[in-house]
């Protein structure tokens, strides 16, 4: 039997064999190599993505990322030498480009557009196995509107292209399945954890001879022990293996949902005047219910649909799409939401394509044909919902004025005047009145609530962190053990210029307890006993020191 490129015999176990034949595509494309649809998809990603690619700037997200690939650049270990709690796949990925090719804002951007165009590609293929060409396209559409809005240097896009790709390779090809959890794992750990359990959930229930299974499932796991095991030790053991469990497990597990955590969206209360009102707010604000019911819709339909012999291969996906609910619901933010468009895109077409064959099938039971037909209605109305949110999002961010920014390190991106101008003009003071490689620091509002901070000033500026403490993490910057620890960094090191983020992003009231007052001051104590404001520029206030003058 031959599926795609790949040629199988009657005696391999494989469920692949049994399963419904893909759906066809268009005739007038018949004719075409196996690789031109891809590649003209793969295409059609980077054309959509790269479209805004280079616009906007993000003084914390994408600052905390390129600021520790600046540290490791230097030959800093994260964990050790300074406070992190990503793994550290996608900081020592920009910090080797940043090591080869000098410190911009463009490496990332780079990574991300070929990322966001392999997401959407995989997300695609993932689909055509058991839905149509038009709606595997409506699929590739949520997939890549979803990964280019928001962009940053997230560690997200590059965990879900390993996450797919194994979801594709684990019935045939359980070695490199696991070679792929294992890059995920460096990457994103949750994700890993996952994907992990549910492709080794559906190999068990696959219907191989038992021995067969256990084996498969051996491989999975340990290529995946195997790729993480020599990714990770080099780091842990340079950083000790105290602090980066500590960082790695500890934190994110006990800390970041006490700290981050946002309720999920209720009523919207906002105008709806305008079509911005609209693809900007009202639609974005329901995403993340909209997720949930097109995920739910789709869970029920394949399960009513649900078929051992042809479809426990499904197990694995749907494990892995509730894991990215679980994801999005800690924090249904739109940094949060894109994994779950993916997923549950997908879950979509299956169950679409799973729902339309059972019901013309008429040997299948009409009571639960006819309550899979209504779920998978449920989900064609979701999944139209993603699509038009998808691209309302894009167009409002194509219709967005910029400027570029004149920082060489910002060059050629590209955000609002309002934004690009004071970030310029703030950075160009700094660089003019601190030399090259003396430590500035950077701080928010105030030092005993902080919800974002801004350490994109050290990598516009050139200039080093004198603290540990890039992430502006509340609970920990809050804390009266670090605010005395970096107390005690700016005494001995007495850096010339602070540089404050005036911004009400800093100190926004969350609804959790990083919007709450630890009433630990510190360190402001410290700044306004010894620092002076010299210059402002929009929300950013450059302060000098009172010894200097």
């Amino acid at each position: 039997m031959i599926d795609g490129n790949v040629t199988y015999d009657d005696s391999m176990v494989s469920d692949v064999a049994q399963s419904p034949a893909r759906p066809p595509g268009p005739k007038s494309l018949e004719s075409a190599p196996a690789w031109f649809v891809p590649l003209l998809l793969f295409a059609g990603g980077l054309f959509l993505s790269g479209l805004t690619i280079l616009n906007g700037v993000q003084p914390n997200d994408e600052g905390l990322m390129l600021q520790a690939a600046a540290r490791i650049a230097d030959g800093q270990v994260p964990y050790g030498d300074f406070w992190w709690y990503y793994p550290p796949g996608q900081p020592y990925l920009l910090g080797g480009l940043s090591a080869l090719l000098g410190p911009s804002l463009l490496w990332w951007r780079i990574v991300r557009l070929l990322a966001d165009a392999a997401v959407a590609l995989l997300a695609w293929r993932l689909a055509r196995r058991r839905a149509g060409p038009y709606l595997s396209l409506a699929v590739w559409l949520v997939s890549v509107c979803a990964m280019a809005f928001p962009s940053g240097p997230h560690p997200t896009p590059l965990a879900l292209v390993f996450a797919l790709g194994a979801l594709l390779l684990f019935e045939r090809r359980p070695l490199w399945a696991g070679l792929l959890i294992g890059l995920c794992l460096f990457w994103r750990i949750e994700f890993a954890a996952y994907l992990g359990a549910g492709i080794v959930l559906a190999l068990a229930v696959s219907t191989a001879e038992p021995r067969e299974r256990i084996r498969q499932i051996a491989r999975v796991i340990a290529s995946a022990a195997v790729v993480a095991a020599i990714l990770y030790l080099p780091v842990v053991i340079s950083a000790g293996l105290p602090q980066s469990w500590d960082l790695l497990v500890r934190y994110p597990i006990q800390d970041f949902a006490a700290y981050q955590a946002l309720p999920f969206p209720r009523l919207y209360q906002g105008t709806l005047a305008s079509f911005d009102d609209w693809a900007g707010a009202v639609l974005p604000f329901y995403l993340p219910l909209a997720l949930l019911v097109t995920l739910a819709s789709s869970l029920v339909t394949l399960a009513l649909c649900f078929s051992r012999q042809r479809d426990w291969p499904l197990v694995a996906g749907a494990v892995f799409a509730i894991g990215m609910a679980h994801y999005m619901v800690v924090r249904p933010d739109y940094f949060h939401t894109a994994p779950l468009a993916v997923t549950a895109s997908i879950l979509a077409a299956w169950g679409i394509g799973t729902a339309s064959e059972k019901r013309g099938n008429p040997s299948s039971n009409s009571l639960r044909a006819s309550a899979a037909t209504l779920t998978a209605a449920i989900a064609v109305i979701s999944l139209s919902y993603l699509t038009v949110q998808g691209v309302g999002r894009r167009w409002l961010q194509l219709t967005e004025p910029v400027v570029a920014l004149a920082t060489p390190v910002a060059a050629p991106v590209r955000a609002a005047a309002n934004v690009a101008v004071p970030l310029d003009q703030a950075v160009a003071y700094v660089r003019a009145n601190s030399p090259a490689g003396e430590p500035i620091y950077v701080v928010g509002r105030r030092a005993d609530i902080t919800t974002a901070g801004a350490p994109l000033i050290y990598v516009l500026a050139g200039r080093p962190n004198p603290t540990r403490y890039d992430i502006a993490a509340p609970g920990v910057l809050t804390s009266e053990p670090v605010q005395r620890e970096i107390v005690a960094d700016l005494a001995r090191t007495k850096p010339k210029l602070i540089v404050r983020w005036d911004s009400p992003t800093t100190d926004a009231p969350e609804p959790n307890r990083a919007g709450r007052s630890s009433g630990v001051r510190t360190l402001d104590r410290y700044i306004a006993a010894h620092y002076r404001e010299s210059v402002r520029y929009g929300d950013w206030v450059v302060l000098s020191s009172r010894d200097a003058s």
